[in-house]
Formats: structure tokens, C-alpha cells, sequence
């Protein structure tokens, strides 16, 4: 792992990712319940979610578009510096708190996070894989985002407790001040494409040359479905806590601490394993999954309930970077940040999905019977995953860029 951290530009890009991770947690964890408070409906809440996460997940893919051949040293602190304003803007209206005002600032600052996020792990590829260590890099930045998973909402609470969501908002904004000045006196950094395409229709481009691609294509659609079935249990959880184990919020805090603690030691498994084939730690990690929900939906108790939340948030931590790598290990150097673009907002859209099929299917019947339709469905993505990424299948090819579009590189990303 040492040998990543001595790539120029990685431990600055590493910092901001960090930072970034934790400012997510911190911002989202306060925001969330300034809306719930104010409004005093599920409503208003979920008018929130939908706004930071939902219509940004389909926003921020034709502004990657616009953005994503210039000067990485310089569009990654100006989005950074812009998230700072909007923190800065929120912080001024949760003091005289107007819900449209607010719903708008999380729609831009949404917007700008995934546009950063997706920015910041092509730059990642683009410093890590010439030198092949974009697994080593990897593995350092899933660490980190779980640790930020894991701490970010506490440290968020605590702040906003103690000084109030004002505070933990210009916390924010004094974080991406400190990222924005950490990039822009890096070095190392991916410079301006040489050959730039065209950016009116590029969008609709990346979209084309996904399908055209099985492996990009295969990969993407697997992120999706075990998404839909990896959420199901956000919103059955606390249910599940409070009227089936009858544990009370206590129980339901233990429960996503010990899924925290599980991303902590699947990031740890990845680390250990990476060199493992792609379809090995692919279906490790979501058959870790579907084992812990299916543990979870049988438990009599909490205890053995934790040790299922533990299995599921260990597959969390290895699918995740498992898969998001695999495909980094696909995509042609040209194309990276519109492909991270596309899975970012995969990952943010589809879970609203998973949320809603949980959330009806804890009502309807029950939430053990949500948490086993989240298992079972699990295990079918471990199968398909087994199944369809071989060595010999999809995943066989190297990256290559031959559909004749402009600019299009001659020879793959090592």
C-alpha cells in the first residue's frame, strides 16, 4: 500500500476524497433532520432525499459532460470551492429556514458533490493505473470512505447537537475550503485531454458507447439490480429494531453501528484479497450480503440480528470498490469520468427504488419478509455475477476505443 501513497498527486486526491466522504455524512445527517423538524412530516423529509440525491443522480451526468476533458487541476477545486458556497448558502437559510429555498441549494450542491465525486476517481485512474496500483489506491480510498461512513454521522450529530445544524453546515463549508485549497496546490494531476471531442451530445455518446461495450454494459447493470435488492433494508431496519425485535432505538443505533464496523472489515477483506479475479470478489461481497439479510430476517434476537447487520456491511465494503474497480479495469482513459458519472448516479437514483420496494413490503407484509426478499434477491446477483463474469466472457477484452469517434484513443489505459 505504501507504493500508492508515493504517486504524485494521489495523497492530496486521497485527502480530498476523505474530507469529502466525511462533509457527505456530516452535511446529509443535518440537513435530513433540520427538514423533519421544521416540517414535521415524512414529506418534507423525503422532499429532501429526493432533492440531494434522486434528481442530482440526473443532473450531474450531462454536467460531467461539459467538464470532464478540461484541466483536472482546476475544475476539481472550483467544484469543491463551489460546494463551499452552497454550504455557506444553506447554513444562511437554516438560520431563517424557507423549505424551497433549501430543497434548491440541495439539488445544486448534489448536483456539484456527484460531478466531484466522479471527477476526483478519474483523476484517481488516471494517477494510479499507468503505475499499476489502481486497486492499491482503491483499497486506501474505500478505507477511508468507510471510516467516514462509519464516524461521519456520529460526529455530525454530535456538532449539531451541541452548537446546532448551523454550525455543522459551516463545519461543512470550511471543509470544502480546506479540499479546494489541498488540490489546488497538487501536483501530479491529470491535465486537459490533448484530443478533445466534442461536448454537445457527449452525454448521449457515453450512453451509446456503454451499450456498445458488454462488459461496461454488464457491469452497470449488475451495480443496478444489486442495488435495488442491497437497499431494500434501508428503510426496514429501523421497523425491524423497533416492532419485530422489540429492541427500541438503542437496538436500531446498534444495528447500523455494526454495519458500519462490517463496511470497516469488508474494506479490510478487499485490501487483503484484491488481486483476487473481479467475479470472485464480486459475488464474495454480495453473497456476504445476501447472507447477513437472510441472517438478519430469522434472528430471534438482536444479537445474532448484529452478527447478520455484520456479515451484510463486511459484503457492503467489498462490492462496492470490487465492482467500481472492475470497471475502472474496462473503460478507456477517455471516457472514465462519464462512465464514474453514470455509476455515481446509479448509485444515488436506484436506491430510491430499494427504499420504496422495502418500505412496501415491510408494510404490506412484514419486515422480516422485506429483509429475506433482500437476501434471496442478493444471492441471485451472486449467482449472475459468478455466472456471467468468466475470464473468458465480457471481461476478457481489453479496453478499447475503435467506435470511430473523434478522438478516440488507439491504445488502452494500462
Amino acid at each position: 500500500m505504501r507504493h500508492v501513497l508515493k504517486l504524485p498527486g494521489y495523497r492530496r486526491l486521497l485527502i480530498a476524497y476523505t474530507l469529502n466522504e466525511l462533509a457527505f455524512s456530516i452535511g446529509s445527517l443535518a440537513l435530513a433532520v433540520l427538514v423533519y423538524r421544521r416540517t414535521g412530516s415524512a414529506l418534507g423529509a423525503a422532499s429532501f432525499f429526493l432533492s440531494a440525491q434522486f434528481v442530482p443522480a440526473l443532473i450531474a451526468p450531462a454536467v460531467v459532460a461539459r467538464i470532464d476533458q478540461r484541466d483536472t487541476r482546476v475544475v476539481l477545486p472550483v467544484l469543491y470551492g463551489l460546494e463551499a458556497i452552497a454550504f455557506a448558502l444553506l447554513a444562511a437559510v437554516a438560520s431563517d429556514f424557507a423549505l424551497g429555498p433549501l430543497l434548491l441549494l440541495a439539488v445544486l450542491d448534489g448536483v456539484l458533490a456527484l460531478a466531484a465525486r466522479a471527477i476526483a476517481r478519474a483523476a484517481t485512474v488516471a494517477v494510479t493505473s499507468p503505475a499499476g496500483l489502481l486497486r492499491e489506491g482503491n483499497a486506501l480510498g474505500n478505507a477511508a470512505f468507510s471510516i467516514c461512513f462509519m464516524a461521519g454521522p456520529a460526529i455530525g450529530a454530535v456538532i449539531a447537537t451541541n452548537d446546532g445544524t448551523v454550525a455543522a453546515l459551516l463545519t461543512n463549508s470550511a471543509l470544502f475550503v480546506v479540499i479546494a485549497l489541498t488540490l489546488v496546490t497538487a501536483s501530479g494531476l491529470p491535465r486537459a485531454a490533448t484530443e478533445e471531442s466534442a461536448t454537445s451530445g457527449r452525454l448521449r455518446a457515453a450512453l451509446e458507447h456503454a451499450m456498445r461495450r458488454p462488459a461496461i454494459r454488464l457491469l452497470l447493470g449488475l451495480q443496478a439490480v444489486g442495488l435495488l435488492f442491497f437497499t431494500i433494508s434501508v428503510p426496514v431496519e429501523v421497523v425491524f429494531a423497533l416492532h419485530a425485535l422489540h429492541v427500541g432505538q438503542g437496538g436500531y443505533g446498534a444495528l447500523l453501528s455494526t454495519w458500519g464496523a462490517g463496511t470497516v472489515a469488508g474494506s479490510a477483506v478487499y485490501a487483503r484479497w484484491r488481486a483476487w479475479p473481479p467475479r470472485a470478489l464480486i459475488s464474495l461481497g454480495s453473497g456476504a450480503l445476501g447472507a447477513g439479510f437472510l441472517v438478519m430476517s430469522a434472528a430471534p434476537g438482536l444479537a445474532l440480528a448484529l452478527a447478520g447487520a455484520v456479515i451484510a456491511g463486511c459484503g457492503n465494503g467489498i462490492v462496492a470498490v470490487a465492482a467500481r474497480t472492475t470497471l475502472q479495469e474496462h473503460v478507456e482513459e477517455r471516457w472514465m469520468a462519464m462512465m464514474m458519472s453514470l455509476t455515481e448516479s446509479i448509485h444515488q437514483a436506484v436506491p430510491g427504488a430499494g427504499i420504496v420496494v422495502g418500505g412496501a413490503l415491510a408494510s404490506t407484509t412484514s419486515p422480516r419478509v422485506a429483509l429475506a426478499v433482500a437476501g434471496i434477491g442478493s444471492l441471485v446477483v451472486t449467482a449472475a455475477a459468478w455466472i456471467l463474469l468468466t475470464p473468458r466472457g465480457v471481461l476478457s477484452s481489453p479496453p478499447d476505443d475503435t467506435d470511430g469517434s473523434p478522438g478516440a484513443r488507439t491504445q488502452p489505459i494500462a
